[in-house]
Formats: C-alpha cells, sequence, structure tokens
C-alpha cells in the first residue's frame, strides 16, 4: 500500500483537484472580464460528454511536453548503455570535493536558466545527467529533488525574461517582457524585481536545502532516474567519450541560442536574418519558374523550422531524436539494442506524462465553465480600490487552477491594465511570481509532477520538507509587494 501512494499519490491530489472544478460548474455562475469590466453568463455545468472533451484536449494541450519527455527518455536510454557515459558522469562525480558548494551552484545555474529560456521543460534535457552526478555523490533523494526540479521551480517564481507562460500572459495584458508599463527605462523596474525574487528564493531555497543536507541520515536513500546498464561485450565498444561530449556542448548551445528570446527582449535580430538568409536566399534556381528554385536549407530542414531564439518544445525533442540517432551509430549499437534502449529511458516517462494531461484536464475544465472569473470578480469588488490583500488571493486562486499563466491573462488580462492602470507593476509582478509560488505544493505543477513521480518521492513528503521555504517565501513576497505599491 505504501509503494502505491508513494508512486500515486501525486496522481490522486490531481485527480481530486480536477473532480473539485466539475463540482463547481454546479454551483457557481460563469462569468468573463473585458476591457469595461466583468458580466456574469450565467450556468455552465459541465456533464459527462465533457468529460471525454475534456481528457482529449488535455492530450492536445499536453503533446509538446510529452513528446520532449519521451525524446528525453529515449535519449538517456541509449547513453546510459555507454561507458562512455559512466565515465563522464563517474569521472565528474568524483572531482567535486565540496557536496554544498556543488549542489549551490547546480541550483542557480538550473533557475537562472529557467528564467532566461522562453521553455520551462527544455532545461530537463540536463537534469538526468545532473541527477546521476548527485547519485554518485550519495546524496539523499529529497536533496536531489530540491537541487534538480526544485531549482527549476524557484527559476519559475522569479521569470524574469522567459519561462512558460509568460509570453501569452504579457499578449493579453498586451505588455512586452521588459516592460510592464511604458516607463523610459532601458531595464525596466518591474524586471528588476522579478530578478530579486529570483535572488531572494534561490538564498533562501538553499539555505533549507544545505540545512537539510546537514541534518539528513548519511545512509538515505538516494536515486538515479537512468541508471548506467552496459553489457559486458560491448563496454570497449563504448568506453570513448568523446562523442557524448560533442553531442552534449553542441546540444546545450543549441538550448541557450533556440530558448533565449533574442530579438524580443535585446533587440538582437541577427538571429532573424540569418534564418531569413539561409531560407530565402541559398537556393538552386529552377530551370523555369522561380516557384521551381532548390531552398537548400528551407526544404532540407523542413518549413515548420524556425529562428533561434523562438524554437519550441517540438523542435529540440526532433534535434534530440536526432542526436540519439548519431550516438546509436557512433557506438555501433545493432537495430534491436537500439530500439530496446529507446523502449527502456522512453517508459521511465510514462507516468510524468498522466501527470502532465491531469494538469491540463484541470485547465480544459476551468476553460469550459468559466466560473473562476466569478470568485475573483467577487474578491476584487470588496474593497472599491486596489488592494494588496485582494489582489493577491485573487492571483493565488488563479494560478492554482491553471496550468497556465497565459490561461489567466486570458480571463482576466484584458481588465488590469484598465481598472489599475496606476499599479500595474505590482499587479504585473504578484501575478507572475505567485504563478511560479503555487507550483511548489500543487498537485497539478507539472515540473514538480515530473520530478515526483521520476524520483519516485511521496508527495506528503515534499509538502513536509518544503513548507518552512513556503512560509518564508510568502512573507517576502509580500513585503515586496507592499513595497512595490507604496514607493
Amino acid at each position: 500500500m505504501k509503494k502505491k501512494e508513494k508512486r500515486y499519490g501525486l496522481l490522486k491530489g490531481v485527480l481530486i483537484l480536477v473532480i473539485l472544478a466539475f463540482v463547481l460548474t454546479w454551483v457557481i455562475p460563469a462569468g468573463g472580464y473585458t476591457s469595461s469590466g466583468f458580466t456574469e453568463t450565467g450556468m455552465a455545468r459541465l456533464g459527462l460528454y465533457d468529460v471525454a472533451y475534456s481528457i482529449y484536449y488535455a492530450f492536445s494541450f499536453a503533446v509538446d511536453k510529452i513528446v520532449l519527455l519521451l525524446a528525453i527518455g529515449a535519449f538517456y536510454g541509449v547513453l546510459t548503455r555507454t561507458q562512455g557515459y559512466e565515465r563522464i558522469v563517474s569521472g565528474i562525480a568524483s572531482r567535486i570535493k565540496h557536496k554544498k558548494v556543488a549542489v549551490v551552484v547546480i541550483s542557480v545555474i538550473l533557475a537562472a536558466l529557467t528564467s532566461l529560456l522562453t521553455q520551462t521543460f527544455v532545461v530537463l534535457i540536463f537534469v538526468p545527467f545532473i541527477i546521476s552526478i548527485l547519485n554518485r555523490m550519495k546524496l539523499d533523494k529529497m536533496t536531489i529533488l530540491a537541487t534538480t526540479f526544485g531549482s527549476i521551480l524557484v527559476g519559475i517564481m522569479g521569470a524574469t525574461y522567459g519561462t512558460d507562460g509568460v509570453s501569452m500572459f504579457n499578449y493579453y495584458l498586451g505588455f512586452t517582457t521588459t516592460t510592464a508599463t511604458d516607463l523610459p527605462y532601458s531595464i525596466p523596474p518591474a524586471l528588476l524585481v522579478r530578478a530579486g525574487i529570483l535572488l531572494i528564493g534561490l538564498v533562501l531555497f538553499n539555505f533549507f536545502t544545505l540545512a537539510h543536507m546537514s541534518k539528513v541520515d548519511k545512509k538515505a536513500q538516494s536515486v538515479d532516474l537512468f541508471e548506467v546498464e552496459v553489457a559486458e561485450d560491448r563496454t570497449k565498444k563504448t568506453k570513448t567519450m568523446i562523442p557524448i561530449i560533442v553531442v552534449g556542448v553542441v546540444l546545450f548551445a543549441l538550448v541557450i541560442l533556440g530558448f533565449i528570446n533574442w530579438s524580443d527582449n535585446f533587440g538582437i535580430e541577427a538571429f532573424n536574418d540569418f534564418h531569413d538568409f539561409i531560407t530565402t536566399d541559398i537556393r538552386i534556381e529552377g530551370s523555369t519558374e522561380s516557384s521551381d528554385d532548390f531552398f537548400i536549407f528551407q526544404d532540407l530542414l523542413g518549413t515548420q523550422m524556425s529562428a533561434l531564439g523562438t524554437w519550441n518544445n517540438i523542435t529540440i525533442s526532433s534535434i534530440l531524436i536526432l542526436f540519439t540517432v548519431i550516438l546509436a551509430l557512433c557506438y555501433r549499437f545493432k537495430f534491436s539494442e537500439f530500439i530496446d534502449s529507446i523502449k527502456h529511458g522512453a517508459k521511465k516517462m510514462f507516468l510524468p506524462s498522466v501527470c502532465i494531461v491531469g494538469a491540463y484536464l484541470l485547465m480544459i475544465v476551468v476553460y469550459q465553465s468559466t466560473f473562476l472569473a466569478t470568485i475573483v470578480n467577487r474578491i476584487l469588488t470588496l474593497t472599491d480600490s486596489f488592494n494588496i490583500a485582494t489582489m493577491t488571493l485573487s492571483a493565488l486562486i488563479l494560478n492554482i487552477f491553471h496550468t497556465d499563466l497565459g490561461f489567466t491573462g486570458w480571463v482576466i488580462g484584458a481588465y488590469l491594465p484598465v481598472e489599475y492602470a496606476d499599479y500595474m507593476n505590482p499587479v504585473y509582478t504578484m501575478f507572475t511570481s505567485l504563478y511560479g509560488f503555487v507550483q511548489f505544493f500543487i498537485p497539478t505543477s507539472m515540473i514538480l509532477g515530473v520530478g515526483l513521480l521520476s524520483l519516485k518521492v511521496k508527495y506528503s513528503d515534499w509538502l513536509k520538507y518544503i513548507w518552512r521555504f513556503l512560509v518564508g517565501m510568502f512573507i517576502c513576497l509580500l513585503v515586496i509587494f507592499i513595497l512595490m505599491t507604496i514607493i
């Protein structure tokens, strides 16, 4: 029974939230916000047919993340069948003399990447590698979970130029990532505040992580998401590290180049210009009409390949699959070995994929019956003007039920800039930071769900571990919101 609870306790929490949302559609009328205010539209109860409809659309929203998870699983499924990968992981772990310093450095890197990159899930490409290193450093699995997935959550909370949902949230509010208002600053105050939240979150989070490391039992259970399994007759063939190092360096460079929005955030147009050049200017002219021209890179790469800085999860998934094939060829995998390795790695991502679908299922339910807008309207109208308490509570409720921050923007984005024009810096910061804050504890937090299910950590154990950080961080956020309001 305990084993089942360890594996399925989080999924039970997801199901409870989904059922709660279905029930609320029967008792709370739906409503909607426009720039002119709120309008109640009446009851929008969901029935039995809507269950199947919601599951279908949840899959459609989750598919890009599921494909990426499966691609990551296949990639490491091949890697862990090579002796070269084992040599790299063990070599790095053996050279780390100060475990606490290593944990802090890894945490800062992962949080910073998450805060900067336009897609959160792309950071997970490197997490299994880090987990293997931490495992060989003999760290317990709660420390490993906190250092990897927990640090990513800190990056979501301290979103600066990136993270999922922020771009769509900006779209519905009519803002850009760098400017929450039209103030003439090269680095807007709101962006600096969000960077400060990232820094405070890292300091507080790592304080509790290091405190846990100091008191944890040295015999506490460790974990490795992808254990190395090399057949004895293939040890010599897979011993070289060069192909893995080359692929790893190139992959990391592509993630940085492909998932930082160079154009919108930093005004760098070089990557867009380069993309236009290789897709339209480099061609072999046809014998007759221009439609017969052979566009070398466009035709070879495909019409869906976008410029660096605008990549999505599917883009990097295709590259990851290509690198998986290249590694298999470099290490002379037989076709049967290659397929078995892919299956072995991909199946580890099955339960995390179910968790992602469940998270989107909740979002689809509240999308079909917008009762949350009614709840939020009743909270906000408790006061005549901007109030930190009512706005914070509204942001918390919306973000708990919304898997995607962009959906929160869809619900209330048109109204906020009109009604609270003089307070948009604190309002914007509240919604973005509290979205990341709730991801630390809600069952439908996709990053948390992937981490808990992959490392087989009980949801209840995580809550016992993280609650002190949540209390301290919430107090810090409230102080920041108050200062932003009065200054």
